[in-house]
């Protein structure tokens, strides 16, 4: 056990590394902030505004009769504030009020259905409710919960990681995209050129959800990490991707993103071109980051060869898939589990 001492040392210094701030505000500010471009609720690593309107309708209805609702979350920088938590919540009110930007149509103008408390508000929308109605909600407070920039990256992450007070945790590759933002940000662009492009997405075959918390751009930081930051993990491969996407984003390790991003959309391309999406799929039809690796790290290393024989590198990945050296590295949960699977495929695809 440690000493008492330490611990409180230990607790200390991590309070000190991160800085927070709070404010109260009515969402009559907030509309102004969001209308004005300092309030930024749209970022890339936030899910789309997908509410249905009686869950709308419950939120407006609630504000209009006071009942506590939780805080947001904002990450700041020199500039503005971006949304980390709350966004169908704030996209409600700038809904209802006609405000909401880069949205289709029936997103905006919300038109309200029967609520829970108040039966009265089904087929109100904001131009039928008189002065005091609008003046209520925009008058209602809110507390805003302020992450600093100057935050220690490993705290922000922390704090990012256990918000979940929508009721659905942001994913890693959405909490990494947020958190180094605040850094050079060229790594963060190619993970989600390459992740939302059509040939990526056609080979990988991700569903909504996948697209939603973008598991596509975490895979592409996948084959980036492994290939050049070492297959022997530390931790898991979540610590591992955090970690490298940090060293990147500040410069602390090489990477040549204009030479890393043309290969890897060669590769891609050489897929596309050449294979059915289940090319990365078990048995089962589920999609494997076990073969996602192998497959792309392999091809990475031998590309000149394979390229010009399409047919016998699918039969290697054929061969890989009903390896015995496949199906024991997959069932030893150990650090060095995704070295072994890779040098088995490397034997395997070897030339």
């Amino acid at each position: 056990m440690l000493d008492i001492k330490e611990l409180e040392k230990q607790i200390a210094e991590k309070k000190k590394s991160l800085r927070t701030d709070r404010l109260d505000m009515s969402f009559g500010e907030l509309m102004n902030l969001y209308e004005d471009g300092s309030l930024f609720i749209t970022p890339a690593y936030q899910r789309a505004f997908r509410w249905k309107v009686e869950q709308q309708t419950k939120f407006i209805e609630s504000v209009l009769l006071g009942i506590p609702i939780p805080p947001i979350f904002v990450a700041e920088d020199s500039s503005r504030w971006e949304l980390v938590d709350g966004l169908q919540r704030l996209s409600t009110i700038f809904s209802f009020f006609g405000i909401l930007k880069d949205v289709k149509e029936d997103k905006n103008n919300l038109k309200l259905v029967e609520g829970s408390i108040i039966k009265g508000l089904k087929d109100y929308i904001c131009g039928n409710f008189n002065p005091l109605l609008k003046f209520t909600i925009k008058r209602a407070v809110c507390r805003v919960e302020i992450i600093r920039w100057d935050s220690a990256v490993d705290m922000r992450y922390e704090l990012f990681n256990r918000l979940n007070t929508g009721g659905t945790a942001l994913s890693e590759q959405e909490i990494r995209n947020c958190i180094f933002r605040g850094f050079d940000n060229q790594l963060n662009q190619i993970l989600i050129d390459v992740g939302t492009s059509d040939d990526f997405k056609r080979i990988i075959q991700p569903t909504e959800k996948q697209i939603e918390t973008m598991f596509c751009e975490e895979l592409v930081l996948r084959f980036f990490a492994l290939k050049n930051y070492g297959l022997v993990l530390k931790t898991n491969i979540q610590d591992h991707l955090t970690e490298y996407m940090e060293k990147v984003s500040k410069n602390e390790v090489v990477f040549d993103f204009k030479q890393e991003k043309t290969r890897i959309i060669e590769l891609i391309s050489f897929l596309k071109n050449n294979f059915k999406h289940r090319i990365f799929r078990a048995s089962n039809g589920i999609f494997t980051p076990a073969l996602f690796d192998a497959i792309m790290l392999s091809l990475n290393d031998y590309s000149d060869y394979y390229s010009k024989k399409p047919d016998e590198f699918k039969d290697k990945i054929n061969k890989y898939k009903k390896s015995d050296a496949f199906k024991e590295a997959n069932k030893v949960y150990s650090s060095g589990r995704i070295k072994n699977r890779i040098d088995a495929a490397f034997e395997i695809f070897k030339i």
